[in-house]
């Protein structure tokens, strides 16, 4: 998590719980209570002493409200500050763009007829994850064979979703699992390809990028491919 992000949370997290605290407090007074009582004994102990109701007199109606009125206040401003921080704008950005040198395993969600511009370019890649709508599966299934590209392909269904918050959802499950079956000593990112995905699968694999071990690859007109990282930032 970057810094700025680890700070927002901080920050937002302690203005929520103080809020908290603070509506506490003031409904402890609200009902006839004393904030501060420790503090006031220190400089008022007579009239902390003699407190029993807040209109009894003037001296106690000043230890009462006073206190009561600067609790509000900090409630108030705890609460600004909560909503402030709560939509404080996130700010993602794509860095650590470098070419693809290796790329020992491939994940890709290709349309069907991009199929094969996507085993063509990762011709030389040992294996090839492909997550393909359920009821696609016997029409890919029918243009791997016809291509003759099944042996290093592993086909995996996915849900057909219109809702990109679910798609996103499955996709990190499954990036879950596949990375909890790797071996403990690939310690490499994952790679998914969105040169060739649906902008649906390629937005699910953009936010998934920022909390799992994921790399985008995108492959350049000139056909280079490169690999992206996403980071995010919150505005300060």
């Amino acid at each position: 998590m970057e810094r700025s992000a680890l700070l927002h949370h901080l920050k937002t997290s302690c203005y929520a719980l103080s809020a908290i605290v603070l509506s506490g407090w003031v409904a402890d007074a609200l009902n006839e209570g004393l904030i501060f009582k420790m503090i006031l004994r220190f400089f008022r102990p007579d009239d902390v002493e003699r407190y029993s109701h807040p209109f009894n007199d003037v001296a106690s109606f000043l230890i009462w409200f006073i206190p009561l009125l600067f609790t509000t206040l900090l409630l108030l401003f705890a609460s600004v500050m909560t909503l402030h921080h709560v939509k404080k704008p996130h700010l993602y950005r794509i860095t650590k763009r470098k070419p693809l040198v290796f790329c020992p395993h491939i994940v890709g969600s290709p349309l069907l007829e991009q199929l094969p511009a996507f085993l063509q370019t990762y011709r030389a890649v040992e294996k090839i994850s492909l997550l393909i709508p359920e009821s696609l599966h016997q029409e890919y299934q029918t243009k791997l064979v016809t291509l003759a590209r099944n042996q290093n392909c592993e086909i995996h269904l996915v849900k057909e979703y219109d809702d990109l918050q679910k798609i996103t959802l499955e996709l990190e499950q499954w990036i879950k699992k596949e990375v909890k079956n790797r071996r403990h000593a690939d310690h490499t990112p994952l790679l998914f390809d969105i040169t060739y995905a649906s902008a649906a699968r390629s937005s699910a694999a953009l936010f998934c990028s920022l909390e799992q071990d994921m790399e985008l690859v995108q492959q350049t007109p000139e056909g280079t491919l490169y690999s992206y990282d996403l980071i995010c930032t919150v505005q300060k």
